[in-house]
């Protein structure tokens, strides 16, 4: 969303995050857009809940078990690990034919593509006329779901009543009864939806004309169809393609070899066995088999797509050049190129990192050796300059420390050792300070960009503090509802706020309160993430809401080139609004609290 000259290290793109609790979809990170660069400094800000945390763990591979990625991309740009080499030894030279062979074979599927799509058409038509809308199958299971989850939500009241007391007795029948009606409610809105839609496959097999008329047609597609396929062969190609035809899967064949040749040979087996099928279907459809985006989401069957760049038959090696998707990343072994290596985290609590049990150098040692070729000499070497980095003092003698013998200062810097370890090019910091001393937490964040500006990695703040982000970050990320709300420079946001909920958050800095007068607090609480947002997310907590907030969620406006909040407040139509006169002249109040950040 920004025009600069510095180059993305990682981009999302309407990236939509969603958690399977109980049953229940809940939806943390919802459409989010944002480029993050080289060595730059950014915060990410918003309340508890307001989805910070998992937006960053799901770039670094670190969601629970019961978390994915619902739609969107997060492309990592990475030079290192994007350089994507495979050798041409005799095994991959005979698993290199045979996966051209195959795409060869299935290439004769492209002949019948037109008449492939007329019949998936007519076939979807006569599944239409058996069966109920696709609205009103929405709508029925919008009404049972929402039955479903009122259900729940009362057994599980009635699970914390006491059945033997008599203050709970009547609570106790009264949610009874209630379960009893839903029940009844969801019993008699599947049985009306299942006898609708036996209503209209009866009709449909009554209609003897149509029911004729439908099969006939899709006897003909399908006849020419496998006419067309099984086109006379031609000399020297045995499949009867053209010579495009031919070239294509020859660089489809080395883009296949470059895409799994990173995994052990009884993967590579799997992978393209798997890959067969997600080609045939484009194949058969025929879907332009040259284009990257296709082959993005073919390929995301098994591996991140390695695009071919050239072969050098001299040495024997194909060159290729990967598009990195972490949204698609699925196998261990590439998230270990990723996470730790390329993409580092630093948490709250240091005593919950670090092992007990083994010292502090034996744990920087273990990473690097994890994920850095070298000896153990030379990992010990690395260890001592990283700790010699990080501010611990006379490193050699506490390399046999362990955990406890330091304090929590001390453990933040060994957790910062570990991050930096490998060299990653994003350090993600998640509430570094937030388990330290007042008088320690200063000392961390000023490592923290020292060592930035020493080693060049991009810095990712999260927090709630935003007068730490006035002290670290060159751009804010406002998040509010699993949504961006607000972008920008700390200028812009702290000089030039455009959202209501980044003055909200201003508004309760304990700093710009004034002697005698209450502490701001946002009223309200965030929305329940569970149920469907409409209009703006915030509207319910927003003094300056329209009536527009409540009906239709706002696009994100461009206030400057690095500038971006959503807001109706920003649309040409709505009336003049002005930051609250708390917040408003921020610049001399802030150097008054912080300092010139140039000084």
């Amino acid at each position: 969303m920004e025009n600069t000259d510095r180059k993305v290290l990682l981009s999302l793109n309407n990236v939509s995050v969603k958690f399977n609790v109980r049953g229940r979809i809940l939806t943390a990170i919802r459409n989010v857009s944002l480029d993050i660069y080289e060595n730059e400094s950014i915060a990410i800000v918003g309340e508890s809940g307001s989805g910070k945390s998992v937006l960053t763990k799901t770039f670094a591979g670190m969601l629970d078990a019961n978390g994915f990625v619902s739609e969107g991309s997060i492309i990592y740009s990475d030079d290192e690990i994007s350089k994507t080499d495979v050798k041409l030894t005799p095994a991959n030279r005979r698993l290199l034919k045979r996966i051209r062979d195959q795409l060869n074979k299935d290439s004769t599927l492209e002949r019948g593509a037109e008449e492939y799509r007329k019949i998936l058409a007519k076939e979807a038509d006569i599944k239409r006329a058996q069966t109920i809308s696709a609205e009103d199958e929405e709508r029925y299971e919008a009404q049972l779901k929402d039955f479903r989850a009122d259900i729940v939500d009362k057994n599980n009241e009635l699970q914390t009543l006491d059945k033997h007391s008599a203050a709970d007795q009547a609570r106790i029948a009264t949610l009874t009864e209630e379960v009893r009606a839903l029940t009844a409610k969801e019993q008699n809105l599947v049985a009306e939806r299942d006898q609708k839609a036996r209503q209209l496959k009866a009709a449909y097999e009554q209609d003897t004309a149509r029911k004729q008329s439908d099969a006939a047609e899709l006897a003909e597609l399908k006849r020419i169809r496998e006419e067309k396929i099984a086109k006379e062969d031609k000399p020297g190609n045995p499949c009867g393609l053209t010579d495009e035809v031919v070239e294509r899967n020859r660089i489809l064949a080395y883009e296949v070899l470059l895409s799994i040749g990173r995994y052990p040979r009884r993967s590579q087996f799997s992978f393209i066995r798997k890959l067969r099928k997600p080609f045939r279907e484009a194949m058969s459809v025929g879907e332009d088999l040259s284009s990257d985006a296709v082959k993005n989401r073919i390929f995301q069957t098994v591996a991140f797509y390695v695009a071919f760049r050239s072969v050098d038959e001299a040495a024997g090696v194909v060159h290729g050049w990967a598009v990195i998707d972490c949204a698609q990343v699925k196998y261990t072994n590439d998230w270990q190129q990723i996470r730790g290596k390329r993409i580092a985290t630093v948490f709250q609590d240091p005593m919950t990192s670090l092992n007990p049990v083994i010292t502090i150098g034996k744990q920087i040692m273990t990473v690097i050796l994890k994920h850095q070729k070298c000896s153990q000499a030379e990992a010990r070497e690395r260890t001592l300059d990283i700790m010699a980095k990080v501010g611990i003092p006379d490193p050699e003698t506490r390399f046999d420390d362990y955990p406890f013998q330091y304090s929590g200062g001390m453990r933040q810097r060994i957790v910062i050792a570990i991050a930096l370890s490998c060299q990653p090019k994003i350090l993600i910091c998640d509430e570094p300070t937030t388990a330290l001393d007042v008088t320690i937490q200063a000392q961390i964040l000023q490592l923290i960009k020292d060592l930035q500006k020493d080693l060049g990695f991009t810095t990712v703040y999260i927090t709630h503090d935003l007068g730490v982000v006035a002290n670290v970050a060159e751009r804010v990320a406002v998040l509010y509802a699993g949504q961006i709300v607000e972008l920008g420079t700390v200028e812009d946001i702290f000089y030039r706020p455009q959202h209501p909920y980044t003055w909200a958050l201003l508004s309760s800095l304990p700093q710009l309160t004034e002697r005698n007068t209450d502490l701001f607090s946002i009223p309200g609480t965030p929305p329940s993430l569970y149920n469907k947002i409409v209009g703006d997310a915030f509207a319910p907590r927003n003094q300056y809401a329209m009536a527009i907030d409540l009906e239709e969620e706002p696009p994100m406006f461009k206030v400057s080139d690095t500038h971006y909040a959503k807001t109706w407040l920003l649309d040409p139509r709505s009336p003049k609004t002005e930051a609250p006169k708390n917040i408003q002249n921020l610049h001399e109040k802030m150097v008054a609290i912080y300092g010139d950040a140039e000084d």
